[in-house]
């Protein structure tokens, strides 16, 4: 996606916001597309329906378009395979006229490179920035493989070579997310692995158990003896901070097995004796080879149902923060869209628990499964979230009936959650110290039905002479009407620009509106 504007600051927590009174925090969704869904099946490679599940939705520059890679499985081989659709405008998309694979022995119009192991072929796709990156590696795509991670390159995103150490990697399961990282400088890699967790004989006292946990890319297991289920393969993580994660072979660990859950399409069981969850890990790269500083980084919680888990996890840098979409399911087979975010993209809060994409009605294509969104549009007044969508759930066979398509819904510029004041008082939010480059002071609000007034405080919590609330020229309106949904801030003869290179706080004095976030016209740092 386009880079947001310098300076964009949202107000998702304490980290930006020292306190409020009178107000509470609202969490907005997107609002789906009516015409939904957008990209159906068309060509014959994409058997039940495409769908987007560890794809990207990249801006070309050089040929000034959006590119929406994506996923069709094919039940009749077993096979994961990917392809591209093209867009000018983000809203109307096209499959373009490739041919560089072919389907049942017929060129495929828009299917991707399979590449070693053809039935893992589906990518998560990096532009690298860089200026001295190699023109033939500008494109970078890595993808899970039960060998390892396979590495591939491109100089258009179209063309893909292999990497000729595949697979340079062997730790991630089967649902990988990668990016480039300005603010680390490096490529990031979010990816799922299963946590296993249970209780084994104890070799010193047969008749008792000592608990077990861990962390696999993927396994195998069976029925044991006398209520045991053993682990005949598969291999475990082993982390190390320093070193990086190492992996070694699980061969013939037995669990205790009663009480077990039912399989929820993925091959485990989420509750019981023993059970295995999905948990979200991360780890860093300078090179997209070489990775290191595994550590898991997010889990299900006790506000979670108890059989829940985190199948994937799409993460972007976005208005001072790391926002991520964390795909959550339980036993019932449900996949649906939380958001989370973070200031490091590793310390993870999800306070709103509520639907960022939810199910569809009854009969709707995506009723079954919403799968994770890919990188948002970012046009003048709203961010277009493309996601995939199921008709059925995960726990039901692949062999019944089914589809898979591409819906879209749009959210409000920067909108991901708002300040409002409690009816009938004055709502204050305060900022955090912030250091002032230069520039207006903008706002991201509607007060329509009310007013915005702004006061500027200094760091030891006076106010600023001629930057009081009574000066400030209230906001009154809803600032999705201009360009960037932003509208600046006045004071008597003033703007915020005459306090360059000063830390201020800033106080907002909120009556019938709601806030979503603020913008320096310069760069901002708390």
């Amino acid at each position: 996606m386009p880079a947001e504007p310098a300076g964009l600051l949202l107000l998702l927590d304490e980290a930006v916001v020292a306190g409020v009174r009178d107000c509470r925090q609202t969490f907005h969704a997107p609002v789906k597309d009516p015409s939904n869904p957008i990209i159906t099946a068309t060509e014959p490679w994409e058997s039940r329906g495409p769908y987007t599940w560890g794809t990207r939705l990249l801006w070309n520059p050089e040929r000034q378009q959006h590119d929406l890679y994506y996923v069709a499985f094919c039940v009749e081989d077993n096979h994961y395979r990917w392809g591209l659709a093209e867009s000018a405008d983000g809203l109307t998309w096209t499959k373009p006229e490739l041919f560089i694979e072919s389907f049942a022995d017929v060129p495929a119009r828009n299917m991707l490179t399979g590449g070693p192991h053809p039935d893992k072929a589906v990518r998560s796709v990096v532009r690298d920035p860089r200026p001295d990156c190699p023109p033939d590696q500008r494109y970078k795509a890595i993808r899970f493989t039960y060998e390892g991670e396979y590495v591939s390159y491109s100089p258009d995103g179209r063309h893909w070579t292999e990497d000729l150490g595949n697979p340079v990697w062997r730790v991630p399961s089967d649902i990988i997310h990668a990016l480039w990282d300005p603010g680390y400088g490096r490529f990031v890699a979010y990816f799922k692995l299963w946590e296993l967790s249970g209780q084994t004989p104890d070799p010193s006292s047969p008749s008792d158990w000592r608990p077990v946990r861990k962390y696999l890319p993927f396994f195998g297991h069976r029925p044991g003896p006398d209520g045991l289920a053993e682990f005949y393969e598969g291999i475990e993580v082993l982390f190390d901070p320093e070193a990086g994660a190492r992996t070694q072979p699980v061969e013939g660990l037995l669990l205790r097995a009663d009480n077990q859950g039912m399989d929820d399409g993925g091959g485990a069981p989420l509750t019981g004796a023993w059970h295995a969850r999905r948990v979200i890990a991360r780890a860093e790269s300078d090179d997209f080879c070489h990775w290191h500083r595994e550590e898991i980084v997010l889990a299900v919680d006790e506000r979670d149902r108890p059989d829940a888990n985190i199948q994937y996890f799409f993460v972007l840098p976005y208005g001072g923060y790391y926002l991520g979409f964390a795909t959550v399911h339980d036993e019932r087979g449900h996949f649906e869209q939380q958001l989370a975010f973070s200031r490091d993209g590793r310390r993870w809060s999800r306070p709103w628990r509520g639907n960022f994409i939810g199910l569809g009605p009854p009969g709707a294509f995506d009723s079954g499964m919403v799968l994770a969104p890919t990188d948002p549009i970012l046009t003048d007044t709203q961010l277009i979230f493309y996601y995939g969508g199921f008709d059925i759930q995960h726990w039901q066979p692949m062999s019944d009936p089914w589809s898979s398509a591409i819906g879209r819904a749009f959210l409000r510029r920067d909108g991901f959650a708002s300040w409002d004041n409690l009816p009938g008082r004055t709502g204050i939010v305060e900022i955090q110290p912030l250091a002032v480059a230069g520039g207006d002071l903008w706002l991201n609000a509607d007060a329509q039905a009310g007013c915005i007034r702004v006061e500027v405080w200094d760091e030891g919590g006076q106010v600023v002479p001629g930057f009081e609330e009574s000066n400030c020229t209230p906001l009154t309106e809803d600032t999705a009407r201009y360009a960037q949904c932003l509208a600046p801030v006045r004071w008597t003869g003033k703007s915020l620009g005459a306090l360059a290179d000063c830390r201020v706080r800033l106080r907002f004095s909120l009556e019938d509106a709601s806030l979503f976030a603020l913008r320096l016209g310069e760069e901002l740092t708390l």
